[in-house]
């Protein structure tokens, strides 16, 4: 499903992604969705420590992203902080979280140890569990159980070469793929608003429509107690 006359290519692992005309508020829309899925409110500042090429970063606000009309904080009506996640600056998080108020942390697993370390060095770690929550981004292969890390309040599936989001819910702690974005054959998920290859769900279980009340027509993800590490 090639785009005509694309706005934006990124380049992403196995090839490109092309984006026309509006399709970035589509994103955008379904990010905001995904966030009040993990029960984030409206109001809520929102910190993401991720590259700046992380669409998780890049929609947050309509003043990163040529081309976007409204990002995250303007559809919730608050604040989003961007926060590289390059080892260097994320030594400085620690000192960031203790002069703002966070309402939720949004971080890239590969560079949470390192966060949890540096929370820990400088005291601010239980601080740090009770004030904000903590949204950790992982790809295919949900993260391994680390009991000296920040404890996630969810979890946060995104593989950007399907352009799949997937939200922890809060209620049944399972992924869903929200109705009307995505379709599931077998156990190949498409994108149906964006132009994007089909994404092969390699492990975890799928769960059919009605498995849960809080997106009651959308298929979810899960992962035995055993397998997922999370």
């Amino acid at each position: 499903m090639p785009t005509e006359n694309p706005y934006l290519l990124f380049d992403v692992p196995g090839g490109q992604l092309a984006f026309g005309d509006g399709d970035l508020d589509i994103w955008a829309e379904h990010l905001a969705w995904c966030y009040r899925m993990m029960g984030i409110p409206d109001g809520s500042t929102i910190a993401v420590q991720d590259y700046g090429s992380s669409p998780i970063s890049f929609l947050g606000s309509s003043l990163l992203m040529p081309g976007l009309g409204r990002g995250v904080a303007e559809r919730f009506d608050g604040r989003f902080i961007c926060l590289d996640a390059s080892a260097e600056r994320v030594t400085l998080t620690p000192a960031l979280l203790a002069q703002l108020s966070v309402d939720a942390l949004v971080i890239r697993e590969d560079v949470l140890e390192l966060l949890s370390a540096e929370l820990r060095k400088k005291g601010f770690a239980d601080l740090a569990q009770r004030t904000m929550k903590t949204i950790v981004v992982f790809g295919d292969e949900p993260p391994a159980l680390n009991p000296v890390r920040l404890q996630p309040s969810r979890h946060f599936m995104h593989v950007e070469s399907a352009l799949l989001l997937a939200p922890q819910c809060v209620k049944c702690d399972c992924f869903h793929l929200r109705e009307g974005f995505y379709e599931v054959d077998g156990r190949m998920i498409r994108n149906l608003r964006l132009a994007a290859p089909p994404y092969y769900l390699s492990r975890g279980e799928l769960f059919r429509p009605s498995h849960c009340a809080a997106g009651i027509h959308d298929w979810c993800i899960g992962w035995s107690p055993r397998g997922r590490g999370i």
